[in-house]
């Protein structure tokens, strides 16, 4: 998909299983949609729901389990401490993106890899998940994550500068967001075109030349497994209309009661893969 694609997700969506464990899992299953369909952006964002009694506490998972799911292997022990959260996180499935290296690839000039400072003063020391660590010529905060370019290696060790990762062509993961609120995320992510499911909805093919025409940048909300859109909009005082571009049906004459939010997810995403590369 050429367009920039950020997805809006409820803090309820989870709320429905019944464990840590099914929690887990099911975002497990979320992070490698949100991989597998090159997402820039996923906000978890408040829905008010009723039948959820710790908002706050569904979010956390969500958006810890997410970023650790994003982070690379070798730098998730700089980055998150022992957290009940991460309890059953061994159950993640790896995103295996280009910016999760294979534990034999070596350094070479010109890679970019994701650090982390672990050392700093004149010059910033960051591990890299190779057997040198890279040296930049700049003065960092220890703990903070960054992308480099390799600018030198060599026996004596690995030289590298900072990059913006608009430099890399390659998918560099999806940056978490959480907002208070639907419309808080709606204009967290500010995107072009904002795109609502609901089993309401039209068909997504009515849609699809209005969604190509629009500019870059597109947001897709979902609703949770007790609320659909609608419902979240009414409760939060939000004209539907007025908040979405469009209301679509991914998954027309369903066969079930119910679709669950990571089914519809992995339908929207699918078809919005293939009907914007047409």
């Amino acid at each position: 998909m050429k367009k920039t694609i950020s997805i809006l997700l409820p803090a309820s969506l989870v709320a429905d299983s019944s464990d840590m464990q099914s929690k887990t899992q099911k975002i497990g299953q979320v992070g490698r949609a949100l991989a597998l369909f090159k997402i820039q952006n996923v906000c978890v964002y408040n829905d008010d729901e009723p039948k959820v009694h710790n908002q706050k506490h569904e979010t956390e998972l969500m958006t810890t389990l997410l970023q650790y799911m994003e982070t690379p292997q070798y730098l998730r022990k700089f980055l998150f401490t022992h957290s009940s959260l991460l309890h059953y996180a061994g159950i993640l499935p790896p995103l295996r993106t280009p910016h999760h290296p294979l534990e034999d690839k070596k350094a070479t000039v010109g890679s970019f890899p994701e650090g982390v400072v672990v050392e700093s003063g004149d010059k910033s020391v960051i591990e890299i998940g190779l057997r040198k660590k890279a040296l930049v010529d700049k003065k960092l905060e220890v703990g903070t994550r960054v992308t480099l370019e390799l600018t030198e290696v060599s026996d004596e060790g690995v030289s590298a500068e900072i990059v913006d990762q608009s430099k890399i062509t390659e998918y560099w993961g999806y940056r978490v967001l959480k907002a208070k609120s639907l419309i808080g995320g709606l204009n967290v992510i500010k995107a072009d075109y904002r795109l609502g499911t609901s089993r309401f909805g039209n068909p997504l093919y009515a849609v699809i030349k209005d969604i190509k025409d629009s500019e870059g940048s597109l947001a897709v909300a979902f609703g949770g497994p007790y609320s659909g859109l609608p419902e979240i909009c009414k409760r939060q005082g939000i004209d539907c209309e007025k908040a979405f571009d469009a209301m679509v049906n991914t998954i027309p004459d369903q066969g079930t009661a119910t679709v669950r939010a990571e089914e519809a997810l992995l339908a929207t995403l699918a078809l919005l893969n293939s009907l914007l590369r047409e």
